[in-house]
C-alpha cells in the first residue's frame, strides 16, 4: 500500500468576518508536492469581490516555489506550515491510501472534487434500487462494505465507485484483491422491459469501462433480481450481459444468492458457510 499526505488551501482574506473558503489542494509525494487550486475564480470572489484567475495561478506558484527547497515530503510539510499570506494557510495533513500507483490521479481528482471543487447547481444524484441496497445490507452485515475509497486497499466492497470523471461511469460494487472485481446490479422485477434494456446495456459499458480503467484481469459479475416469470421475459437482457460477465447470478436463486455472496467473502478472504 502506498500513503499520501495532503493538505486543503484555505482562504480567510477578512480575519474579521472569518469566512473562509477552500481554494486548492496539496498532495505531498516523495519526488514533489502536487499543487491544484480553482480554475475559477468566482468562488473566491464571493468572498473578496476582487480576486482573479492570475492571484491563484500566484498562489499555486508560491506554494510550488517554497516546497520546491524542501528535501522530502515531510520537509515540504514543514515549509508550507511556515507559508504565511495574511490570508492564506495550509490545514492539518490528512492521509489517503493507495495500493497501485495508477489509481492516483483518479483518487486526487476526487478529493479535489470532493474538497475544493463548487458544487454545481444540479449536482449529479446517485439513485439506489432496491437491489442495490438490499446487496449493500448483506455485504454491510458480512462486515466487508467499505466506507470510503481508501477502505478498497483494506479489502472492502466499495459503493457506486467512480472509474472515470471524463465519461462519468461508476461501478455499482468494487472490489480489490490481487485484481479488481466489479458487480453490476439489477432490478427486473418491473414493467418497463425497454428502460431496463437501456440499463443492461449500461451495466455492459460499465464492464468495458472497468477493464479499461482497471486492468484486462477484472473480474466481471452481473447480479440481477427476477422471478421466473420475469427472468423468461429478459432473457435477451441476461444473454447481452452473459457475454461481457465471467459470472451472472440470480438472486432470487437461493443457490446462485448463496453462491455470489460465499463468492465475495471468499475474495475477501473469509470463509462464510451460508446467506440466507
Amino acid at each position: 500500500m502506498i500513503t499520501f499526505k495532503y493538505s486543503i488551501v484555505k482562504y480567510m482574506p477578512d480575519a474579521k468576518r472569518g469566512e473562509v473558503v477552500n481554494v486548492g489542494l496539496v498532495v505531498f509525494t516523495e519526488s514533489k508536492v502536487d499543487v491544484r487550486v480553482l480554475s475559477a475564480s468566482a468562488k473566491v470572489r464571493v468572498l473578496d469581490g476582487c480576486s482573479s484567475i492570475a492571484d491563484l495561478d500566484s498562489l499555486k506558484k508560491g506554494l510550488e516555489s517554497i516546497s520546491a527547497w524542501a528535501q522530502n515530503s515531510d520537509q515540504a510539510i514543514q515549509f508550507l506550515k511556515t507559508f504565511d499570506s495574511s490570508s492564506t494557510y495550509l490545514t492539518e495533513t490528512s492521509v489517503f491510501i493507495l495500493d497501485d500507483i495508477n489509481q492516483y490521479e483518479r483518487r486526487v481528482n476526487n478529493l479535489f472534487n470532493e474538497l475544493v471543487k463548487p458544487f454545481a447547481s444540479k449536482e449529479k444524484t446517485v439513485r439506489n434500487s432496491r437491489i442495490h441496497t438490499y446487496v449493500k445490507n448483506i455485504f454491510s452485515g458480512m462486515d466487508i462494505l467499505g466506507k470510503d475509497v481508501d477502505d478498497l486497499s483494506r479489502h472492502k466492497v466499495i459503493h457506486n465507485y467512480p472509474l472515470s470523471d471524463k465519461t462519468g461511469f461508476t461501478a455499482d460494487f468494487l472490489l480489490k484483491n490481487g485484481k479488481f472485481h466489479i458487480t453490476e446490479a439489477i432490478d427486473f422485477n418491473v414493467n418497463d422491459f425497454n428502460a431496463k434494456f437501456k440499463e443492461t446495456t449500461m451495466k455492459v459499458m460499465t464492464f468495458m469501462e472497468g477493464r479499461k480503467f482497471l486492468g484486462d484481469d477484472t473480474g466481471r459479475y452481473f447480479v440481477y433480481s427476477a422471478s421466473a416469470s420475469k427472468e423468461k421475459e429478459v432473457f435477451p437482457h441476461i444473454n447481452l450481459a452473459e457475454e461481457y460477465s465471467d459470472k451472472v447470478f440470480n438472486l432470487e436463486s437461493k443457490s446462485e444468492h448463496v453462491e455470489y455472496f460465499n463468492m465475495m467473502s471468499s475474495l475477501v478472504g473469509r470463509d462464510l458457510l451460508s446467506i440466507h
